[in-house]
């Protein structure tokens, strides 16, 4: 039968991913039967559509959409495809399109759903595209599954990875190789300079993140050929891959939004740089935010604000935050458990701890208990012996990177022999190009060099029993100044955690930024802290109300 007897015939085909199309798996089997099935009804093929490599879950495809807009125009009356799973995986755009192209006097034709053109047609049409939508989203449930398994597993699903790693095949004893990620010793020094730079800075001194990105772009590097710009290097600054920790499935990508934490799944790599390194870029991000300064105080002005929890264990409190509170028409102020203002009692019995006395209990004692100088010494010691490392790591690369320079002077005096020697023109277009890449190699083993110098001179790296006598004088007498703008700013630094019970109240710490304070030992130098200096530790007598 005739159906498309004189009449303009297009045809799309399509496939899911980019390794289909370039094996071609389905399209030329797809456009094969497509064109036998419009010439055995008479029409015409004047145009084929292929798009490799795009899901049909979205509309915005562009061979899709030009296809439309040739349907619009008049171009051609009918559209056949091998099936209407290769148009749509979504019954609300099969819909749309059909009204569009109805309008537009174009027939959409499937080649094995070739139903009646009649309102039952119709009907098995849209439960076909209702059944293709379902099938979607049972495909994306398993596969889903299947990769969040892969990731708990410690293997990459395959995403492009992060600059200074590559993916390596892992072979498995059943089934086809996975996925992990190696660093990439060609790469992985850009990473490294990045966070080096934005800590340490330059020459002229402390660098932002805009700085950075131009001063990358002027030693021409580049990510993946692309110029840098103030989001990739932020997104290189903040992602956790560099210290040792990927997350999968952070990103919905339908939704276009991120995921609950909780979803998220870590994956261990090999840490490119030390985790003090991307913890002191965290804080130093978070310290030049402007959601961080004076505005952000004024909100957060109770000193324990978000450090206190209800309950030391699960018997005596529900263990969640407690915000704060007023009494007698905001004569007194407390800290007062969220979840029983919220929930009511059945959710917990909750508790009122008067804010002053809670505040100086915490004081007081991490004044006693972490602050002097012997327990200083004992906490650091660990971060000392990591520090010695890290030092003997600095001069390790130091001379690597003389050595490297040396190495390129050289390959510099032989380019340039080879002209004296008449042996190649001084215009040469190759001399001028090899110059020039020995150059800018030169230009940025130079400026590592600068950085691991100025880290290694720094006197700060060493902590001396003075400085800890200072730093412990220092801290007590400003967080005993209820006066103090810097009282909060230090209590941040070195308390992670209240928790309160019904006889004992726990303090926890962190360790690390009790270092890069004591080195600093100027109010002014208040990082972000990020390791327990005490876990589960301190235990003082709960103060009676």
């Amino acid at each position: 039968m005739k159906d498309f007897l004189d009449k303009n015939v297009a045809i799309y085909a399509r496939v899911s991913t980019t390794r289909q199309a370039e094996n071609d798996v389905s399209i030329p089997d797809q456009t094969a039967r497509c064109e036998a099935f419009a010439t055995d009804k008479g029409g015409t093929v004047v145009e084929t559509y292929i798009e490799p490599g795009a899901s049909a879950t979205t509309t915005s495809r562009p061979v899709y959409q030009k296809m439309l807009a040739d349907a619009r125009a008049g171009n051609f009356s009918v559209i056949v495809a091998f099936s209407l799973s290769r148009l749509f995986r979504n019954a609300l755009d099969y819909m749309k399109a059909r009204a569009e192209l109805r309008s537009a006097g174009v027939k959409l034709v499937s080649v094995t759903q070739d139903f009646a053109d009649d309102p039952s047609g119709e009907l098995a049409l849209s439960m076909v595209a209702l059944f293709d939508e379902y099938q979607s989203a049972e495909n994306a449930k398993h596969v889903k599954r299947t990769m969040v398994a892969n990731a708990k597993a410690g293997y990459w699903n395959g995403q492009k990875p992060p600059i200074g790693f590559k993916v390596v095949s892992v072979p498995q004893p059943k089934g086809k190789d996975r996925k992990k990620l190696e660093i990439d010793e060609e790469r992985a020094y850009l990473p490294r300079f990045i966070f080096e730079t934005y800590v340490y800075g330059t020459a002229e001194g402390p660098i932002g993140i805009a700085k950075l990105a131009d001063l990358l772009n002027k030693r021409g590097e580049t990510l993946d050929g692309r110029r840098f710009h103030v989001s990739n290097v932020h997104a290189i600054l903040t992602n956790t891959a560099y210290c040792g920790c990927a997350f999968f499935n952070k990103r919905d990508s339908r939704a276009k939004k991120m995921r609950p934490e909780s979803e998220w799944v870590p994956i261990p790599v090999p840490a490119i740089i030390d985790e003090d390194l991307f913890y002191q870029a965290q804080a130093q991000m978070a310290a030049r935010d402007p959601k961080m300064g004076a505005s952000a105080a004024k909100t957060n002005a109770n000193l324990l604000t978000g450090k206190v929890t209800c309950g030391t264990t699960s018997e005596d409190g529900c263990r969640g935050g407690m915000t704060t509170a007023t009494g007698k028409s905001g004569q007194h102020k407390y800290y007062a458990c969220n979840t029983r203002k919220t929930a009511g009692e059945t959710q917990c019995k909750g508790r009122w701890t008067n804010m002053k006395m809670l505040d100086d209990l915490v004081v007081e004692n991490v004044i006693e208990h972490v602050l002097q100088p012997q327990r200083l010494s004992s906490l650091l010691s660990a971060w000392l012996e990591h520090s010695s490392q890290s030092e003997a790591r600095d001069r390790a690369e130091l001379k690597s990177l003389r050595s490297r320079l040396t190495m390129l002077d050289g390959e510099s005096a032989n380019v340039i022999g080879l002209v004296r020697k008449g042996l190649m023109s001084a215009d040469d277009p190759q001399i001028e190009k090899e110059l020039g890449q020995i150059a800018a190699q030169k230009r940025a083993v130079a400026a590592d060099i600068d950085i691991h110098e100025r880290k290694l001179a720094d006197p700060a790296r060493a902590i001396t029993p003075d400085i800890l006598d200072r730093f412990s004088n220092l801290v007590g007498s400003t967080m005993r100044d209820r006066a103090s703008p810097l009282r909060k700013q230090y209590v941040d630094l070195l308390v992670d955690k209240v928790e309160v019970g019904d006889t004992l109240v726990r303090i926890t710490g962190r360790r690390s930024c009790l270092a890069r304070a004591a080195s600093g030992t100027a109010p002014h130098m208040v990082p972000k802290a990020e390791r327990k200096w005490c876990a589960q530790q301190e235990s003082n007598l709960r103060p009676q109300d």
